[in-house]
């Protein structure tokens, strides 16, 4: 059975002080921000392709129960406790929290908000009581738990970037790193043709990083992966392809013809006066919708 835990709380409490009903929904699919654009003289819609996504919600159906947390039946006043209980874990409102998915091996987790929907229904005989919360994911995908590191080429084509293979939505805050020797160094992702680049040269030992999710960069000459480090060179970064006035190279999977199961993100890396030492380096968590 698929299983929800919100803020390292399970949402199905092993001793039964509160339960998601059975009826609670798989995450959505989230729909696509409309645009349409219509012209004299031509049948139809101009396509616009790479339209942003919309923000999904999920309705999260919890019965409360009168058992304590050792699992004794506690009757009508323990249900109160427990009702006050998750009415704190679903009432933040200061920051985002987060929603972990499990079924089986498979591990999602989104931030989220969380708002109520529906007023409280007691039982006040049974002792239960039952509302639904509606979770809001503003970030739309689901990602892996943990990020893992690729290393590649700093000057090849169509590299696959193994740990991010199987993913089904776009990666928009990858940290990319590229060593030196390396001059005028860009990297692509081939499914959109987006592109970032520096128009300058990295001497042996000095690498690149490149903060795609806010659009930032520095230079360094350590082996750190810290935007903190180094010299700021974020003006010096050109970024071209899709959206690139906001945002920079969203690496996306791309399903290969006639197998949907296969899903790889491929990035192609140039530059010129590269070496053995020269390299390029992905570090994110998978995407999914």
């Amino acid at each position: 059975m698929p299983t929800y835990t919100l803020d390292g709380v399970a949402l199905d409490h092993p001793a039964r002080c509160w339960r998601l009903k059975l009826g609670t929904k798989r995450r959505p699919l989230p729909g696509i921000r409309g645009v349409s654009l219509t012209v004299p003289g031509r049948h139809g819609e101009i396509p616009i392709h790479g339209l942003d996504l919309e923000a999904t919600t999920l309705p999260l159906a919890c019965a409360v129960y009168g058992y304590t947390p050792a699992g004794m039946f506690g009757g009508f006043e323990q249900m109160e406790r427990n009702l006050e209980a998750v009415a704190a874990l679903v009432g933040v409102r200061h920051r985002l929290m987060q929603l972990r998915y499990e079924a089986g091996s498979i591990v999602r987790v989104a931030d989220v908000t969380v708002e109520p929907a529906s007023e409280v229904e007691v039982n006040v005989g049974a002792a239960i009581a039952r509302f639904t919360s509606v979770v809001k994911v503003p970030g739309v995908v689901w990602r892996d738990e943990v990020e893992t590191t690729w290393a590649g080429s700093a000057n090849a084509p169509n590299q696959p970037v193994t740990t991010l293979a199987g993913s089904t939505g776009p990666i928009v805050d990858a940290l990319v790193r590229i060593s030196g020797p390396a001059v005028n160094p860009s990297v692509t992702d081939v499914a959109t043709g987006g592109v970032v680049s520096r128009s300058s040269g990295l001497l042996a030992g000095e690498r690149l990083l490149i903060d795609c999710g806010k659009m930032q960069a520095r230079l360094v000459n350590t082996d750190t992966w810290s935007l903190s480090a180094g010299t700021d060179v974020t003006g010096q970064i050109s970024a071209t392809g899709p959206g690139s006035a906001f945002r920079w190279l969203h690496l996306t999977p791309s399903v290969a013809v006639g197998d949907p199961h296969s899903r790889t993100v491929l990035v192609t890396a140039a530059a010129t006066s590269t070496t053995g030492a020269s390299a390029l380096e992905i570090r994110a968590r998978r995407s999914y919708l």
